[in-house]
C-alpha cells in the first residue's frame, strides 16, 4: 500500500471532524477534497483481510485520520459553535468555497479512465434536495436526555448514521441529525467534554461505538461501489457534493439581512476557501513530486 498522502492524513482528518459540526457541510466531501477516501476505505477493509502484510500501515493510517477528526471535533466545537452564532453566514460561505471550487480536482482525480454519468450526479443532486426537504431548515433544540438502555441504543444509532456519512461524501451526518432532531443534544454532549461532565463522556462513548460501526460498514460498502462502479459512483458523489454546496446559502434564508457590506463579506470568505483549497492541492503536488 503506498503512503501516497499520509502526511495528509491529521490535517484532512481535522477538516472532516470540523465538518461534521457544520449542519448541511459533509465529512466525507472532505475526506474526497484531502484525497481520503479511497486509501480510507482501503486500510479498513485491509485489517479484516486474511494474510494482509500492511495492517500495521493501514492501522496507522486510520489512527492519524480519526486522530486528526477528534482534534477537530473536540478543538473545533466551541469555535464553530461562536462562528455559527456571530458570523453563520460568513462560515458557511467559507466553506461553500472549499467545497465548490475542489470540484475540477475531485474531477481531475477521481474521474482517469472513468465516464461521467449523468444519470447517476443528477439522482445525487435529486437525494440531496429530499433531505434538504424534510430537513425544513429548522435547528432542532432538543437537548434533553435520560440515562438508561433506550437512551444508549439510541446514541449508538445516531453515533452510525454518523460515522457513515463521514465516509460518504455529500451527505451531512449534522443534516441527518438535525432531521431527527438529535443535533443540538449531540453538540451539547461535545460541548460539556471540557467540564468532564461523566453523562455526556458516558453518551459520547455509546455514541463513538455507532461511528466506529457505521465508518466500518459504510466504508467497505463504498470501497465495494469505487471498485466495481467506480464512474458511476463518482458522478453520484458528485452530485451529492454540488447539491450540498449549493443549499447552504437556503440555510440562512430569513436569518440574515444581505447587505451591500454583507455580500462583500460573504464572497470574501468564499473566495478565501478556493484559496485554501488551491494551497492545498499545491502543497499536496510539492509533496508528490518530492
Amino acid at each position: 500500500m503506498k503512503k501516497k498522502h499520509d502526511y495528509n492524513s491529521i490535517i484532512g482528518g481535522m477538516f472532516v471532524g470540523i465538518a461534521n459540526i457544520i449542519p448541511g457541510v459533509s465529512g466525507g466531501t472532505m475526506m474526497v477534497i484531502f484525497n481520503l477516501l479511497e486509501k480510507l476505505t482501503y486500510s479498513i477493509s485491509d485489517i479484516f483481510k486474511k494474510g494482509s502484510t500492511t495492517k500495521g500501515e493501514s492501522i496507522k493510517f486510520i489512527l492519524k485520520v480519526l486522530f486528526g477528526c477528534a482534534i477537530g471535533i473536540i478543538l473545533f466545537a466551541k469555535i464553530i459553535g461562536i462562528a455559527l452564532k456571530y458570523a453563520e453566514a460568513e462560515t458557511i460561505f467559507l466553506f461553500m468555497g472549499l467545497i465548490l471550487f475542489s470540484i475540477p480536482l475531485i474531477i481531475k482525480e477521481e474521474l482517469v479512465n472513468e465516464k461521467f454519468n449523468i444519470l447517476y450526479f443528477l439522482i445525487g443532486l435529486i437525494i440531496i434536495g429530499l433531505l434538504q426537504y424534510f430537513n425544513g431548515n429548522k435547528m432542532s433544540s432538543d437537548i434533553t436526555y435520560t440515562m438508561g438502555i433506550m437512551h444508549f441504543i439510541l446514541m449508538i444509532f445516531l453515533g452510525f448514521i454518523g460515522g457513515s456519512t463521514m465516509i460518504f461524501p455529500g451527505i451531512s451526518g449534522s443534516m441527518i441529525l438535525l432531521i431527527l432532531g438529535k443535533y443540538e443534544l449531540i453538540r451539547s454532549y461535545i460541548d460539556k467534554l471540557t467540564s468532564f461532565d461523566m453523562q455526556s463522556i458516558i453518551s459520547l462513548i455509546f455514541f463513538g461505538i455507532g461511528v466506529i460501526l457505521g465508518i466500518v460498514i459504510s466504508s467497505k460498502f463504498t470501497s465495494f461501489l469505487l471498485k466495481k462502479y467506480k464512474g458511476k459512483t463518482i458522478s453520484l458523489i458528485l452530485g451529492f457534493i454540488i447539491a450540498s454546496a449549493l443549499i447552504l446559502p437556503f440555510n440562512l434564508e430569513n436569518r440574515i439581512e444581505f447587505t451591500t457590506i454583507k455580500t462583500c463579506s460573504l464572497i470574501i470568505n468564499f473566495v478565501i476557501g478556493g484559496i485554501i483549497i488551491y494551497y492545498i492541492n499545491r502543497l499536496k503536488n510539492k509533496k508528490n513530486n518530492a
